[in-house]
């Protein structure tokens, strides 16, 4: 087993076989048979928690391949029931995992945040995505129309 501390110093235990879906962990174990305790200055420790489930469920269940680009907006349709449920978060939770797979270098994690950020895109407008996300228009209703009529062959 390896202990996974978290920046507010919260402690979590996982088999090293687990563990090593992170790619950053597994290459300091490799670096340090002796290691016993990995150090994540930068995640959360509600975050690492997650991370720590994700792993330990995902050490006997192989996580399902994501279509690409992704058929629905239902993660059910995407995914095994475990990660469906994995993703449903809020947007901040959601987006610190997804930095902390990328941190950790946890591919399928990786992907699977990115194929619910997706999910939340899929079939929106940009108008839909602004309220979505909380993002400010940069354009005046004018310079979008602009934009719209210099590019409307690759609107549609």
């Amino acid at each position: 087993e390896i202990t996974i501390c978290s920046k507010d110093k919260k402690k979590f235990t996982i088999s090293k076989k687990a563990a090593r879906m992170s790619k950053l962990i597994r290459t300091t174990i490799e670096g340090d048979s002796t290691c016993s305790e990995i150090e994540l200055f930068h995640i959360e420790g509600d975050i690492v928690e997650r991370i720590v489930k994700y792993m330990q469920y995902h050490e006997t269940v192989r996580p399902r391949e994501i279509e690409k680009p992704i058929k629905s907006n239902r993660m059910a349709d995407l995914v095994d029931s475990f990660d469906a449920k994995f993703c449903e978060v809020g947007q901040e939770i959601m987006f610190k995992l997804l930095l902390a797979a990328n941190y950790m270098d946890i591919k399928p994690l990786l992907l699977l945040m990115c194929a619910k950020v997706a999910s939340l895109l899929k079939g929106k407008t940009p108008q839909q995505i602004r309220k979505t996300f909380n993002i400010r228009g940069d354009y005046t209703p004018e310079e979008e129309e602009e934009v719209r009529n210099e590019y409307k062959n690759l609107l549609g």
